[in-house]
């Protein structure tokens, strides 16, 4: 069969990669010079298996107001004229009740405890090297409250067979030795034995070049799309600013810009970019080696070989990518609070990215209207993590396959 995929971040490849091992042909397009130039090039480097619980929780709700108009919080919202912007921050509200924040968790851990056995595989399989430590990753709390809260959702998740420990102030310490010398205290922090973390961009581009290598994908790089063609219900081609391109089966992995070219096709899915900044500095004999994640800035930290990532922050101004100084400036503050020794100086790189959002969390796998267009999109800060075990999903059903994980909480169905 040959499939065409609409996309070559870290989803896209995955799953033309799964695919093209499969024995079909794979045929690529993507708009920037190269595979991940978008949200997979400078992300926070963590494949956070364990990491369920969305945005959309009953906790977000009282502090969505104190935290939406200041530069330095968590999650800021630009308001602005945009209907998309409007219909899903509504979507978002009515998921943050702990029924469907219970839902919804369920769905990223199924997901997520798949990507990791999908992504072993992966890794194994096409001998990609990405920096990639698998000791697992420290969520960090400074506040007994946010900390209580994240116990409770610990044990949640263990009941669906995601391992984690409880780890005091003195365990903390030992788990990462720099936290020694942290400039703010730590109450405590969740252990999440089977997460990982790596380079995402690195991944992305040596999985694609062996995907051309080893099985012929065709990678049309520097490529615009243009439309989505249909007749008689059904996807004939796509029209690109190169030609028009054909093939018996479609995905669509554009990330948040999936709904501009699913919308003249009249399907409706509920994804918002949401922005988030990350900032590379050169490791130091003082940077941690484990990968944290700090519980009351939202920020992560990975260790890169030589470089130190540092990704957080959420910020729904719709499609602009600008880097602002304001809101990189609380990451580096962060940096500084948490690790005062590594005394960094300028930064090695500033970057931004628009993550591909749904209202309730899990991404959107699966079928269309149209019996030969597919999905998968709409994975927001969990793109990576989800990446291998999506492309899995995706194979199964363009096979008409039978999955191997349940597809519940995951399709398009559930904005019906």
């Amino acid at each position: 069969m040959k499939i065409i995929i609409l996309g070559s971040g870290v989803i896209g490849v995955s799953a033309a990669y799964t695919l093209a091992a499969r024995g079909h042909e794979i045929e690529v397009i993507e708009r920037q010079p190269g595979s991940g130039r978008e949200t997979s090039f400078a992300n926070g480097g963590q494949l956070s298996y364990s990491h369920a619980e969305p945005w959309a929780n009953p906790d977000v709700l009282p502090k969505i107001l104190k935290w939406m108009f200041r530069d330095d919080a968590p999650l800021v919202l630009r308001p602005r004229a945009d209907w998309d912007m409007i219909s899903w921050g509504l979507k978002f509200l009515l998921n943050c009740n702990a029924r469907r924040a219970h839902a919804s968790s369920v769905s990223q851990l199924k997901l997520g405890l798949y990507s990791k056995k999908k992504m072993e595989q992966m890794r194994v399989f096409s001998g990609v090297k990405f920096d990639n430590r698998r000791d697992g990753i420290l969520h960090l709390f400074s506040q007994p409250k946010e900390f209580d809260h994240a116990i409770q959702q610990a044990r949640f998740q263990e009941k669906l067979g995601c391992p984690a420990e409880i780890a005091d102030t003195k365990k903390c310490l030992q788990l990462e030795p720099m936290l020694e010398h942290a400039g703010k205290s730590v109450a405590g922090g969740i252990f999440q034995p089977l997460d990982e973390s790596g380079d995402a961009f690195t991944f992305t581009r040596e999985l694609a070049e062996r995907a051309a290598a080893e099985y012929k994908v065709v990678f049309n790089y520097g490529t615009a799309l243009r439309a989505i063609n249909t007749h008689q219900g059904r996807i004939t081609s796509v029209t690109s600013d190169k030609g028009e391109h054909k093939a018996d089966a479609y995905i669509v992995s554009l990330g948040s810009y999936s709904p501009v070219f699913l919308k003249p096709l009249k399907i409706r899915v509920p994804i918002y970019p949401m922005k988030g900044y990350s900032v590379t500095f050169p490791a130091n004999h003082y940077t941690p080696s484990l990968s944290l994640t700090d519980g009351e800035h939202k920020i992560v930290y990975s260790r890169l070989g030589d470089r130190l990532r540092v990704a957080g922050t959420a910020e729904f101004a719709g499609y602009n990518t600008a880097v602002r100084p304001e809101r990189v400036a609380p990451i580096v503050r962060a940096v500084k609070e948490l690790f005062p020794r590594c005394e960094f100086g300028v930064p090695e790189a500033q970057w931004a990215c628009l993550r591909p959002s749904t209202p309730d969390g899990p991404p959107v796998i699966g079928k269309t209207p149209y019996p030969n267009l597919f999905l998968n999109t709409g994975h927001g800060t969990l793109g990576w993590t989800q990446a291998a075990g999506s492309a899995a999903l995706i194979s199964d059903i363009v096979e008409n396959r039978p999955t191997e994980i349940s597809l519940d909480g995951l399709t398009l169905e559930r904005y019906a």
